[in-house]
């Protein structure tokens, strides 16, 4: 997903982004929170070199896992399932239950859902400026 807006204020390593709207007649973005409200600002970690005033892109800033959750989770249970099994295996247990197969997925997803959790990132949204879009593309 990307958004272009622009840059309000930089203060602690956080900066205010005003979402630029692609239909708006005026474009003027100095007066976006007065004309319509606080929803179309947003807060981003600010690199190095961000300026107020400066027109930059927001990229989401989740990971693969965190966008895909649903199939993540259905590998992890699988992949749960699958140790499971093999550890069986290995220990020698004459033990086949599915029972037993489906715990060590429920874990494993369990597993996977608190490291999805705290990875999760404080901002929705990370910087990328004009200059480092038009250096990827070249």
């Amino acid at each position: 997903m990307e958004i272009k807006g622009k840059v309000l204020s930089v203060s602690h390593g956080v900066a205010d982004v005003c979402i630029i709207r692609e239909g708006k007649a005026c474009g003027n973005c100095s007066a976006c929170p007065k004309k319509t409200g606080v929803q179309d600002t947003v807060q981003v970690v600010a690199g190095k070199g961000i300026r107020v005033g400066q027109e930059v892109i927001l990229r989401s800033n989740k990971d693969w896992f965190a966008q895909n959750w649903i199939m993540s989770a259905v590998a992890a249970f699988v992949l749960g399932m699958i140790v499971t099994e093999a550890i069986l295996k290995v220990i020698s247990i004459n033990i086949h239950h599915t029972n037993i197969d489906i715990v060590g997925g429920v874990i494993l997803t369990g597993v996977f859902f608190c490291l999805l959790w705290l990875k999760k990132p404080r901002y929705l949204f990370r910087i990328e400026t004009k200059e480092e879009e038009k250096a990827r593309y070249e």
